[in-house]
């Protein structure tokens, strides 16, 4: 598989009409001359490394693209790299919602996040069989410790974990003053 191959990596904003609807696993990079805002950029320097993301999907197009990339639905990369980037989700959007952890960003904020992610981002994906879609994704995860990935990660990061919180306290409508 060159998932992790250099000449695989593509600019997100250039890979809209070639994403197939096929099961598969994904990889987010930085740019080079890109950076996150600190603590980010500090830890994916120590790691020696500019990928951010590895992720799995039953689609590509749908899971990766729509979600991830360019914020349709719920995507855990694109929550997290808004949040990142220092975005908030609008108070009380979660309020009455079934799923408490499903906070998303308001319009132009989800706007400015596809740009930043267009600017800043390249991807990479391979088609997988759906038997191996998960495994190949933890195995991924466990050799390559992608900054953003939580589950699976042994080098899971603690401020991620916080500003996630923030976001969905935020979201459900409760006080951050106790954060």
């Amino acid at each position: 598989m060159n998932l992790l191959k250099e000449s695989s990596f593509r600019p997100a904003g250039d890979i809209d009409a070639d994403v197939p609807n096929e099961f598969g696993v994904y990889a987010i990079r930085l740019r080079v001359g890109s950076s996150l805002p600190e603590p980010f950029e500090s830890h994916l320097a120590s790691r020696r490394s500019r990928l951010v993301y590895l992720g799995k999907a039953t689609s590509l197009s749908k899971r990766m693209l729509g979600n991830e990339l360019r914020g349709r639905g719920h995507g855990t990369f694109f929550r997290s790299i808004g949040a990142v980037l220092g975005y908030r989700p609008a108070a009380g959007s979660l309020v009455g919602k079934a799923n408490q952890y499903n906070f998303s960003f308001v319009a132009k904020d989800r706007a400015r996040i596809v740009a930043w992610i267009n600017a800043h981002l390249e991807v990479s994906w391979a088609i997988v069989p759906q038997t191996d879609v998960r495994a190949v994704e933890k195995a991924l995860i466990l050799e390559h410790l992608p900054l953003l990935n939580r589950e699976g990660n042994p080098l899971a990061l603690a401020e991620l974990d916080t500003l996630r919180i923030e976001c969905r306290t935020i979201a459900g409508g409760l006080s951050t003053s106790a954060l």
